[in-house]
């Protein structure tokens, strides 16, 4: 059956955004449209990662990773391709990570470097993650990653591993970098507690709404 509303997880925005679905495929390219209360403050720009959150028929909730490929500001909708992040290994460990999708905002600077730049996290694991920015940095630096969750900042030390150009901003794959089990370790709680909040959160606003599929 069709879903005809869903939510959508921004990193410019404090809370989940309801939406309804216009048209598309919500498993690969659909079309929303922002609900009333939704409209302002948005700052939804081409490229942005989403999170995208709806019920399944027995009302179990399905999360998926996407981005926003068109807008029509006038009319509030926008474009998603939906698409979940591929687990990543490393060759070293010969291990695969699963990554989680998310839209987090966050800041990057170069070690020993004052300068701090903007950021949005496109998914991440306990071993690394996918960042946007729109400045330049260069494979194998090594960087300070600050991620900016609802009640706390959490910084990596990280190493930059893969570079590419997307929607415009560089899209850079990160390798966090444990100095021990423990760091890893609390990596990986922290990890788990965020996806356990981000689920909680997204279901909450999906059944308060109210919405029926």
């Amino acid at each position: 059956m069709e879903k005809l509303n869903l939510v959508l997880r921004h990193y410019n925005k404090v809370k989940p955004m309801h939406c309804t679905v216009v048209s598309g495929d919500t498993q690969k390219v659909f079309t929303v449209k922002l609900c009333k209360d939704e409209k302002n403050g948005a700052e939804i720009l081409k490229g942005d990662p989403v999170l995208i959150g709806f019920l399944n028929n027995d009302e179990t909730l399905y999360l998926s990773g996407g981005n926003i490929v068109g807008a029509i500001p006038n009319e509030e909708e926008y474009i998603i391709h939906a698409n979940n992040p591929q687990n990543i290994a490393f060759e070293t460990e010969r291990r695969q990570y699963e990554r989680f999708p998310t839209s987090l905002a966050g800041e990057i600077k170069l070690v020993n470097s004052n300068k701090r730049e903007p950021i949005c996290i496109k998914d991440f694991s306990y071993a690394g993650m996918c960042i946007y920015s729109s400045d330049e940095f260069n494979k194998d630096d090594e960087v300070e990653i600050s991620v900016f969750l609802s009640n706390n900042v959490i910084k990596y030390d990280a190493t930059i591993v893969r570079k590419n150009v997307n929607f415009g901003r560089c899209e850079y794959g990160i390798q966090i970098m444990h100095r021990d089990k423990n760091s890893m370790y609390s990596t990986q709680n922290q990890l788990t507690s965020f996806i356990l909040s981000e689920k909680e959160l997204m279901y909450r606003h999906l059944i308060s709404a109210n919405y029926r599929f």
